[in-house]
């Protein structure tokens, strides 16, 4: 018995009682076990919230899923628009719904992706910074406690003490959890197949990065330095959001100063993704030792303007 606890504890990261518990439950079989356990880490807790700003007349949606156990993080979203419908989603709805309600709200009329993007990142900063006792806490707090776990960040964020927030607090088990994240998309069409979306709906276009004798090779990239890419995707979608961006004019490209997310060795030298707002990246393969036009810092130093401002007001 004690060999089987002691199994059970290392291949699931359990706790003793928990081990003994699943044990009790499944006669005794350690593989049953295994697949019972998850029914009992009541671990997850998912912040479901509606937020309106008064003074500008803005509402959003955000969602934060936590790990309680292992003091994670495990996703952040959000969405800022005019339209007051984004909010018209229950809060009683399970988290994978209220996501994708979510996601659906960053493609209407009146969303502002951008802004969108940076409500989601600093809540997510503010979160993962938070001290342990936090997550110990969420455990016990009611909804309207849990509610100025969110607000708090958001309206330092938005420096709008006004801002009004309403939340639920859900706790899953990690079984919960990852069942729900493998449920069809709920608006998928009759007569096909039903999968499960990735968890962000990213378009990636097909970019063009400047190059510089001066600048910075390829292979040297960092995530959270500025490159300088022009978008060369035929595609209607593609013209379209380049012209948005600000990098197309009647001659052609222009190059866009965006952030590098990513860069990865591949065949022909390395592969660069810049990221140019929700749900839109750019992807391009340059040798590792080109040299591209390249920014350091936020905005090539212009700390007092976010990246994205240029390209969505």
């Amino acid at each position: 018995m004690k060999d089987k606890v002691e199994l059970l504890i290392e291949e699931t990261g359990c706790e003793r009682g928990e081990a003994e518990l699943a044990l009790e439950m499944c006669g005794y079989q350690v593989e049953e076990a295994v697949r019972q356990i998850p029914r009992l880490l009541l671990d997850i807790c998912a912040l479901k919230g509606k937020f309106v700003l008064p003074g500008k007349n803005q509402h959003g949606l955000a969602l934060a899923v936590l790990n309680l156990r292992s003091r994670k993080v495990l996703r952040v979203r959000a969405v800022l628009s005019y339209d007051p419908a984004v909010c018209g989603v229950g809060l009683d709805e399970d988290w994978f719904a209220f996501e994708k309600h979510l996601y659906g709200c960053r493609l209407w009329d009146g969303s502002l992706p951008a802004e969108s993007l940076e409500v989601e990142q600093s809540l997510a900063a503010h979160l993962r910074a938070a001290p342990p006792a936090l997550f110990e806490r969420l455990r016990a707090m009611g909804s309207e406690e849990a509610a100025e776990v969110v607000a708090q960040p958001l309206r330092e964020h938005f420096r709008a003490p006004s801002l009004s927030l309403r939340l639920k607090k859900d706790i899953l088990d990690l079984g919960q959890f990852q069942t729900l994240r493998r449920s069809p998309a709920p608006a998928a069409r009759r007569g096909r197949a039903h999968r499960a979306p990735p968890p962000e709906e990213l378009l990636v276009l097909k970019v063009v990065f400047e190059e510089n004798l001066e600048g910075t090779a390829a292979g040297d990239l960092r995530a959270g330095d500025l490159a300088f890419a022009r978008v060369v995707d035929g595609r209607d979608i593609a013209r379209y959001l380049a012209r948005l961006f600000g990098g197309l004019s009647p001659e052609g490209p222009l190059p866009i100063e965006v952030p590098v997310e990513a860069v990865e060795a591949v065949a022909g030298g390395v592969l660069v993704r810049v990221r140019f707002a929700v749900g839109v990246a750019g992807d391009g393969v340059v040798p590792a030792a080109r040299l591209l036009r390249t920014g350091r810092g936020p905005a090539g130093g212009r700390a007092d303007v976010a990246w994205w401002r240029r390209f969505f007001t």
